[in-house]
């Protein structure tokens, strides 16, 4: 069976992290490493918009304008902050916000607007930075799903914050940097950093560990079997699998992301940003075009999308559940339940979108680049043949 997805990270990369951990534990590791002027490592994206929100000591019930899904910890930092969040409505062929709800939204409480770019899309975000800036609004973008080695954040927002995290393009295992343009809140942002204590190198060396057997199953046999015993076992599969890939899992969520990425989990941070990655974003591009190619427009989601990395491939149907057992009966790991993004319903109605992203018919199809053609030809064909007015291959 082809998973959904791969950890983008090789063995041999796993195998010289164990070799940073234990020069870490013999006291032989090297100093830590330098990143790019005004770029701030963390130990996560939720660490970073943590820290952001401590920095800026706003009053409780300031409001918060934001893209309406993202995952459930964000909403629960802001929540955590005392913040009133004014949800924005993602637009399914743009994965954009208009500029028009931004203007709707906007009142005297308002201080902060957070952009989540989707799926792997990066949104039009100049129109959106002049009626924040109009308004002085301090503009975040959180880029955890659209990292692409390339797109550093508008250079009119004030931070952009990409994830390493464990499914992540250009995996790091854990850990994210954060891209400043504001210089007072990044240095706000890195003394309340430092002042942070350092996670343990032994957690790092368990994500390595975790990382080796996620990848190890994932290859198409083991996975099979995986997934063959816990259909036998009247296990769900998708509840089995999300519990190795969750980045910070049971309670304590605050407790959790408070601490700095120890040294090893900084090395590999480094190296994974100086990767260059573009031949393999041009790889998913294709392959999301091939799996793609001759649906009906009714199903795509983000067609509209200039900047499209195809981190995630979802669509868009009637019948998910229905999809999704033929898809694997065929030997492909299609899901409904592989993202962990909710949608924050708004109080207000007018702040609504006629081609408004909903997330309950979504299915996601696996982008395994080292599928094959002839894989990816079979997975179009039987979407195309499940799904109503196909246009062919």
């Amino acid at each position: 069976m082809i998973a959904r997805g791969r950890l983008d990270i090789r063995f041999s990369k796993l195998f010289k992290a164990v070799g940073t951990v234990a020069r870490t534990a013999a006291g032989l590791s090297k100093a830590s490493p330098c990143f790019p002027e005004q770029s701030l490592p963390c130990l996560s994206v939720r660490t970073g918009f943590d820290l952001l929100l401590s920095a800026l000591k706003l009053e409780r019930g300031t409001e918060i304008l934001v893209t309406n899904i993202n995952i459930p910890d964000m909403f629960a930092i802001m929540a955590e902050h005392g913040l009133k969040v004014i949800p924005l409505a993602v637009d399914k062929h743009t994965l954009g916000i208009s500029v028009d709800q931004l203007k709707d939204a906007i009142t005297p409480k308002t201080k902060l607007l957070l952009i989540t770019h989707l799926f792997g899309a990066v949104m039009s975000t100049e129109p959106l930075l002049q009626v924040a800036k109009a308004n002085r609004l301090i503009v975040i973008e959180d880029c955890a799903q659209a990292y692409d080695g390339v797109y550093q954040g508008n250079l009119q927002s004030d931070v952009a914050m990409f994830s390493f995290g464990l499914i992540k393009t250009n995996t790091a295992l854990t850990g994210a940097l954060l891209h400043f343009n504001n210089q007072t809140l990044f240095t706000e942002v890195s003394a309340l950093n430092r002042q942070l204590p350092v996670q343990p190198t032994k957690i790092y060396f368990k994500k390595i560990l975790n990382a080796t057997l996620i990848k190890s199953f994932t290859q198409r046999l083991p996975f099979q079997w995986a997934y063959t015993l816990c259909k036998y076992l009247n296990k769900d599969f998708d509840a089995w699998l999300s519990g190795f890939t969750r980045g910070f899992p049971g309670a304590a969520l605050m407790r959790k992301i408070r601490h700095q990425p120890c040294n090893a989990n900084l090395s590999m941070l480094h190296y994974k940003y100086s990767q260059d990655i573009s031949s393999q974003i041009q790889q998913r591009k294709a392959l999301a075009a091939q799996l793609l190619q001759g649906l009906n427009e009714h199903y795509l989601v983000g067609t509209a999308n200039a900047q499209h990395t195809h981190w995630v491939l979802p669509i868009n149907v009637s019948e998910p559940v229905s999809l999704v057992e033929k898809l694997r009966g065929a030997g492909f790991d299609a899901t409904s339940k592989a993202s962990s993004l909710v949608r924050f319903k708004s109080e207000n109605p007018s702040l609504g979108i006629q081609n408004e992203l909903a997330l309950e018919n979504l299915i996601y199809l696996p982008m395994d680049i080292t599928m094959g053609k002839n894989k990816a030809k079979q997975l179009n064909q039987l979407l195309l043949a499940f799904l109503p007015n196909p246009q062919g291959f």
